[in-house]
């Protein structure tokens, strides 16, 4: 079943019941994976996917909770004796920082080590990153503060699901859901507590981006483990201002494409 399922759906701070954000999409002829918090690969399998069916690894950004569990994730793949190339896509600015990343943990170019290639995609507005059987793949620039960042965009068919990645509100995420299904977008803090870091968004936030792209549904992900108590809380907020479906965002659960 082609399918996407969350790894992780914590802001940079997890909770005992919820890591960093992370996701996969799996079709038949490969699964992607979009950011790699800690233990990549024993989250992969409690989603039910084979670590080694993994063709790309999208990192969206530097911040650690996004990347810091790419070395474990090579690592984990030569001890079960990977032989296919994996391909890790990135921001242009950030292909020297994880090859170096790789590289202080002895896991890049090692002796009779599977193929692993870092890569830059995008930075345009919509740019096609990949193709992997019917899974169509976009990236698009979003508002981080000083981080490069980019959103992904992943397509079946006539059905698109759009990750926002962390971000402000801005106006390049509601461009490139335009015409998707389901926005999956941050909502790293409630509403009363806007500001709080101004490079993120809030749940009302995330509901408004929602109804200006037009989307049917609009999932809440990287919420901040302060307010893990309050999760419906927050749904609410953003159903205050999107009419669509709004839900929290489930881990290890399997979403239809």
């Amino acid at each position: 079943m082609t399918h996407f399922a969350f790894l992780g759906t914590s802001g940079a701070i997890p909770s005992p019941s919820r890591d960093t954000t992370s996701l996969v999409f799996v079709a038949s002829e490969g699964a992607v994976l979009v950011d790699c918090g800690g233990s990549p690969v024993q989250k992969l399998r409690r989603a039910g996917v084979d670590p080694l069916a993994l063709a790309y690894a999208i990192v969206t950004h530097l911040h650690p909770d996004h990347a810091y569990g790419l070395p474990a994730l090579v690592q984990s793949l030569i001890l079960l004796e990977r032989e296919t190339p994996l391909v890790v896509l990135c921001r242009p600015e950030h292909v020297e920082p994880l090859e170096s990343l790789l590289k202080l943990f002895g896991v890049w170019a090692r002796p009779g080590m599977f193929p692993l290639w870092v890569r830059a995609t995008g930075p345009g507005q919509g740019a096609h990153a990949f193709d992997l059987g019917p899974l169509a793949v976009r990236t698009s620039p979003v508002e981080h503060g000083s981080m490069p960042n980019f959103a992904v965009r992943v397509d079946v068919e006539t059905r698109g699901v759009v990750y926002s990645s962390d971000t402000k509100p801005c106006d390049a995420v509601v461009a490139l859901a335009r015409g998707a299904d389901t926005l999956i977008h941050e909502a790293t803090f409630p509403d009363r507590d806007r500001g709080r870091f101004g490079v993120h968004s809030t749940a009302g936030e995330a509901g408004a981006i929602a109804a200006r792209a037009g989307v049917r549904r609009l999932i809440l992900a990287h919420i901040e483990a302060d307010y893990h108590d309050e999760l419906e809380a927050m749904a609410d907020e953003a159903r205050k201002r999107f009419g669509g479906v709004v839900e929290i965002a489930r881990e290890f659960v399997p979403y239809p494409l």
